[in-house]
């Protein structure tokens, strides 16, 4: 009775998650602004030249997002037909993709590059020197997640 209570809740959530990966897919072309690469807003100088490579490493995650989406879509049709250990797994990598997906999606809303023009040299290179820690945070979280879903498929 235990093992059918079990499997019915792992159906009910695959279901849910299915639908809500639907969901996602529908709102992607509005989910995933980003800040516009091509323009610049910072002065001339260390500002702009940091502002260039946060810019940098934020359009190289753009370029692998598609994959990781994929990656997400793969890993929950193997879901539907994982049990056990292998679901655990999934489920937690999927869980990965997810997260990283929404961490760069809220990086993307809180970066300011539009008001560094109004920020004095010192305040404008601490600005970007937090923003690159954080979009090279993301960088490793994304390969990292992605590495792992590549390998759960190949189990």
């Amino acid at each position: 009775m235990k093992n059918d209570k079990s499997t019915v809740l792992a159906i009910g959530f695959l279901f849910l998650f299915n639908w809500a990966c639907e969901s996602n897919k529908q709102a992607e072309t509005h989910h995933h602004h980003q800040p516009d690469s091509s323009i610049q807003t910072a002065l001339p100088g260390p500002v702009a030249e940091l502002e260039k490579d946060v810019l940098a490493i934020h359009d190289s995650l753009m370029d692998r997002m598609s994959e990781m989406m994929q990656l997400q879509e793969d890993v929950s049709l193997k879901l539907q037909k994982a049990g056990g250990q292998t679901q655990e797994r999934g489920l937690q990598i999927l869980q990965q993709l997810k997260e990283t997906d929404e961490r760069m999606t809220d990086w993307m809303h809180h970066y300011k590059g539009d008001t560094l023009p109004q920020l004095d040299e010192k305040n404008g290179v601490a600005y970007l020197k937090g923003q690159q820690a954080k979009v090279n945070k993301l960088s490793q979280r994304m390969r990292k997640s992605m590495a792992d879903a590549q390998t759960y498929l190949k189990e």
